[in-house]
């Protein structure tokens, strides 16, 4: 979730097939309620992320439709009642940690008008506390054969096991490969360097490119990547199940052309990241995502109805990450605003206005109004505090 949630390199969820005899395996062998359906569920699009309502034991719950994650997950804090042990199972989160989690056998569970029965989940922390979601679906619904349109215009996904249903849809497909479960496609960033990028719905940014790719990219095509570059500086903003990614380099940068799905994303602003490079939800933003798991392709349908969409979004000036169980600036861009008014790397956020911020779960659930000016008290790293006045605005 880059921007407090939004920086928040947000749910970038794989899990992999262990040869130890000890640990489960990925399974997506849950069966369906109904076939030869369509179905259209409403969705929420709360802070850039595609959100389902699931019930489970007769209970309505909010999760989040995240195609980087493998499988569903449950949370540690809000459990789901009925799970049944599994086993254990090998996860790697958002930043790229891996560790055993335990897996469990879900109640059934009733998406629109199917009901899931069988579907297995990891039990995990939650990244960042005070966020009203209750769990994940993962690609394992689109692996288990089901085509599906997520439409944030209109609010709604779109869920057939016909195969030919989205035949007459007007769309620039890609194929997919599948690492650990989950899709990557091939993207172009710039000139001629190409890689396969996680598809991942949980993030909520257009694209984030990881610094091992663009360290090649630079290898590869030179000044040019070099051009690319707007700023670094040492920092971390991407928060996973397992915690922040560790200080290191960031790249600020501006892609004149990101390529992907043959569209041409236009005047794009990212920064590199230690987790993988990946899609994000921001995609959403600009067109529609049809999922076709028989050919191995997901279709992006612009709303402009063009080959070319201007994204012209503001690069990432500032993030937060938990230190300790405080709200710290992980990463500042030292051409942005909050860099100029006085923020800096390290700075552990302690008051808001009169408010003393007690937890990282508190600064990120504070009921901030956008265009008003608030006086943030911050301590340094060598312990001296100051006062910052900063007027939230949200992002373009």
């Amino acid at each position: 979730m880059r921007q407090i949630a939004g920086m928040l390199c947000f749910l970038g969820l794989m899990l992999s097939c262990s040869s130890q005899a000890q640990l489960a395996r990925y399974r997506y062998d849950f069966t369906l309620n109904r076939s030869n359906f369509v179905d259209s569920i409403a969705i929420e699009w709360e802070r850039g992320q595609v959100l389902l309502p699931v019930e489970i034991g007769g209970k309505t719950y909010r999760f989040l439709f995240d195609t980087g994650a493998a499988q569903a997950v449950v949370y540690a804090d809000s459990p789901v009642e009925g799970c049944r042990p599994a086993g254990l199972i090998r996860s790697q989160d958002a930043t790229g940690a891996i560790d055993t989690v335990q897996l469990v056998t879900l109640p059934p569970v009733s998406l629109g008008h199917l009901t899931l029965t069988g579907c297995q989940a990891t039990i995990l922390r939650r990244p960042v506390a005070g966020r009203n979601i209750d769990g994940i679906i993962g690609f394992d619904l689109i692996n288990r054969g089901l085509s599906a349109k997520i439409d944030v215009n209109h609010r709604l996904l779109i869920l057939t096991d016909c195969k030919d249903f989205f035949r007459n849809e007007q769309t620039f497909p890609a194929r997919y490969k599948l690492k650990y479960h989950v899709p990557y496609i091939k993207v172009c960033p710039a000139g001629r360097f190409k890689e396969f990028t996680l598809f991942d719905t949980g993030s909520r940014s257009l694209y984030g490119i990881s610094r091992q790719s663009f360290d090649a990219c630079r290898a590869k095509i030179g000044a040019e990547a070099d051009s690319l570059i707007e700023g670094r500086s040492l920092g971390r903003h991407a928060i996973g199940h397992f915690g922040s990614e560790r200080l290191s380099e960031v790249f600020f940068l501006h892609l004149q052309r990101l390529s992907a799905f043959d569209h041409a994303f236009c005047d794009v602003h990212t920064v590199t990241t230690q987790g993988e490079s990946h899609l994000g939800a921001g995609l959403l933003n600009y067109g529609a995502v049809i999922f076709l798991p028989h050919k191995k392709c997901i279709c992006f349908q612009p709303y402009n109805q063009q080959v070319k969409t201007i994204v012209s979004n503001r690069q990432q000036d500032i993030a937060f990450v938990p230190e300790g169980a405080m709200p710290s600036v992980g990463l500042i861009w030292e051409q942005g605003e909050p860099y100029r008014l006085g923020f800096r790397q390290g700075d552990i956020i302690t008051k808001i206005d009169d408010t003393p911020i007690l937890s990282f779960t508190q600064f990120v659930t504070y009921p901030f109004i956008i265009g008003r000016e608030y006086l943030f008290t911050v301590k340094d790293p060598r312990g001296f505090s100051r006062q910052i006045r900063w007027t939230r605005l949200r992002n373009r």
